[in-house]
């Protein structure tokens, strides 16, 4: 299962964190669950809500009976200290990767803020990001993102407003001078939205676990999608999107030409791609330019997995160039089934029924028994 985030009323904590809960099919178990992992005064609810005629949800955080807002944490204290944020997670009910996963996001935080105010990670103040609510959208995320566990996330060009923005240092520029630090190196635009549309929190989430940003998702394969609704109501839908798609529905082939590896050597890079869940690998040989021989070799993998065997395939071959394509294909629906200790594939779809023993199952037998390989499989063909 992948993950891809659609980020075009930008990214905030709490709307991330909410399109996370509507991909829970029992938001109510889910909230209950996430109420009873210790966060200090904080009580956490889901409820519906409306942006520009779309439903989806908006997650409340209220501590001590009350919403935080920002000017109530200027009046109460200075902020958080990043010791004072990672004493309140390590004391959380939570796992020890979501708790990395959280002082990750936080450290992404405070690097950027420290370079924006001129002082290192460990002298800054989290204001605003340092509030319970802001603390609850990490957790939250981190814990839904480590119970969904994705293989890869995708989030899209983040829509970043514009305008200026009102904190704790003053009336800043959108994007916030920490905004900016946090997205160096990933695509964003600003928009005629006269606000702030993605938030410090938003940013640093989505910087930490993006495994990609791309502006060209597939959505062929929609499982299901979250919808996270922010609490101010602009002239557009003020959401975020988070699409759940099938990883093994979409596939890439990867190919290179060889022509300096021998057959033993391409053979075994071959085997190394099928041991590491390669969906296919072939090799066919090839003319190049000047006649020279060479081997054309072909991984075709999940979506998900296109980087791991872009590092084998330069790993285990002499290749220094890959192609790169996202074919379409059809597929049947498979199914197995066992008897006489033999698995059997069955497999329909298109007016089509075909059934298979595997052939695992007929070698063993065939070596059981010492007998040949076709002897094999017609004792388990009159078997079923």
């Amino acid at each position: 299962m992948n993950l891809y985030f659609e980020c075009n009323m930008g990214a905030a904590g709490d709307m991330i964190a909410s399109a996370l809960v509507d991909l829970f099919d029992d938001k109510t178990e889910i909230i209950a669950e996430l109420n009873r992992i210790g966060l200090p005064g904080t009580v956490l609810e889901i409820s519906d809500s409306v942006q520009g005629g779309i439903k989806g949800n908006h997650l409340t955080v209220t501590v001590n009976g009350e919403e935080e807002t920002p000017e109530h944490n200027h009046n109460t204290h200075h902020g958080r200290t990043t010791e004072e944020i990672h004493r309140i997670i390590n004391g959380l009910n939570i796992s020890e990767k979501v708790k990395a996963d959280v002082i990750g996001i936080y450290d992404i935080i405070a690097r950027a803020e420290g370079k924006a105010h001129g002082k290192t990670p460990g002298e800054v103040h989290f204001h605003e990001l340092g509030m319970l609510d802001a603390i609850a959208d990490i957790t939250v995320t981190a814990y839904l993102l480590e119970k969904l566990n994705p293989e890869r996330i995708t989030v899209s060009p983040i829509n970043v407003g514009n305008g200026s923005v009102k904190c704790a240092h003053g009336l800043l520029p959108v994007p916030a001078p920490a905004v900016t630090n946090i997205l160096t190196g990933v695509p964003y635009y600003k928009s005629d939205i006269q606000t702030e549309l993605c938030t410090p929190t938003g940013a640093a989430i989505l910087k930490y676990y993006a495994d990609e940003f791309s502006s060209e998702p597939s959505f062929e394969n929609v499982i299901k999608t979250g919808v996270g609704c922010g609490a101010k109501q602009l002239e557009k839908a003020n959401i975020i999107r988070v699409f759940e798609t099938d990883c093994a529905a979409s596939v890439t082939e990867l190919s290179c030409n060889i022509d300096d590896i021998t057959g033993e050597e391409v053979a075994f890079a071959a085997e190394q791609m099928i041991s590491h869940g390669a969906l296919d690998c072939f090799i066919l040989p090839v003319m190049m330019k000047k006649g020279r021989p060479a081997y054309l070799f072909t991984v075709l993998c999940k979506n998900c997995d296109t980087e791991k065997f872009v590092s084998l395939i330069f790993k285990h071959t002499t290749t220094i160039g890959i192609r790169k394509y996202t074919p379409s294909r059809y597929t049947l629906k498979r199914e197995f089934s066992e008897k006489n200790g033999a698995l059997i594939k069955r497999s329909e779809g298109y007016g089509t029924v075909t059934q298979k023993i595997e052939f695992e199952d007929i070698r063993a037998l065939a070596l059981k028994e010492d007998i040949s390989f076709f002897e094999a499989r017609k004792r388990l063909e009159t078997d079923k």
